[in-house]
């Protein structure tokens, strides 16, 4: 039951025919006893129209998806460091102004640590390959070096990062964007093929594999071991061609789902200021894995 004190929150974005944040919400909201309701705000031309019929409305936050991130930044006045940095937000919160958050990098990270913590220890001599230079490899790797500074004794980070990416000048803005780090670089794919053994975790943040999408993947089949690690953010359909590859192969997977679940998680609690329970978490998980599972 909602009532005149029930607060609105929702998507905007367009098109929104296949979103799962209404389930992510709407089922946190339940299990926490929030009195809450997310609701869907699909038009092409939320850039044309503005925000402020949503403010008059009372909503009191929103999640921003393609193709409006950029434009969501651009209409707060405040800012995270991480949407200041990539130029995008995912996230408004209105309050006092509007406050733009980015919680796609956090939610990627949170899903790497909760798979294994020893793939962004930044002590370990090892690798990460992240597959693309768009957005959502500016939030992840964003986040990553975030992580990997926060957690490096006496600064020295060990762990390298590199991007393997077709278009040079959006890997340019992310190097310079994050200040040309030494433990951050450009490779190509003969270089990330020769270097595989180096690598534990492979990021893959391109649109290739999603259902509708078509083209080859950056990276193929060859490269994948036992001893490597996929995260591919790609979660409609749940297993990628990338993904039935590397498990072939017999390399570990983490969900790309996860990535939509745990950003999701951190938008909740940007909302509500309630911390999730991870009982929560856990039944939210199944809810999304079997919404995923019956669109085949």
């Amino acid at each position: 039951m909602y009532s005149k004190h029930t607060e609105l929150f929702g998507i905007l974005g367009y098109p929104l025919g296949h979103t799962l944040s209404p389930w992510i919400h709407n089922t946190l909201f339940q299990l926490s006893g929030y009195d809450g309701v997310y609701l869907v705000f699909e038009n092409e031309r939320w850039n044309e129209i503005g925000l402020r019929p949503l403010i008059d409305l009372g909503v009191r936050g929103v999640s921003v998806t393609i193709p409006f991130k950029e434009w969501a930044y651009s209409q707060a006045n405040i800012v995270c460091k991480a949407s200041q940095t990539m130029g995008s937000s995912n996230t408004l919160l209105f309050r006092e102004g509007i406050e733009a958050v980015n919680t796609d990098g956090t939610g990627a990270v949170r899903s790497i640590l909760q798979a294994n913590s020893d793939l962004l220890d930044p002590h370990l001599e090892k690798q990460i390959l992240v597959l693309g230079s768009g957005g959502s490899a500016k939030g992840i790797i964003f986040s990553i070096a975030e992580f990997l500074q926060n957690n490096a004794k006496q600064g020295k980070i060990q762990r390298k990062v590199n991007i393997l990416a077709r278009n040079e000048v959006a890997t340019k803005e992310i190097l310079n964007s994050l200040g040309n780090p030494e433990w951050l670089g450009v490779t190509t794919k003969e270089k990330s093929l020769e270097e595989a053994e180096n690598y534990d975790l492979v990021i893959h943040t391109t649109p290739v594999g999603m259902k509708g999408f078509g083209g080859e993947p950056i990276l193929n089949s060859d490269f994948f071991t036992k001893k490597h690690t996929l995260f591919d953010i790609v979660y409609n359909p749940l297993e990628t061609d990338l993904v039935k590859q590397a498990k072939k192969k017999k390399a570990e997977i983490i969900p790309g789902y996860h990535m939509l679940l745990y950003q999701g998680i951190r938008q909740f609690e940007l909302f509500t200021n309630i911390k999730t329970k991870q009982k929560w978490i856990g039944k939210v998980e199944s809810l999304l894995f079997k919404q995923l599972k019956n669109r085949k």
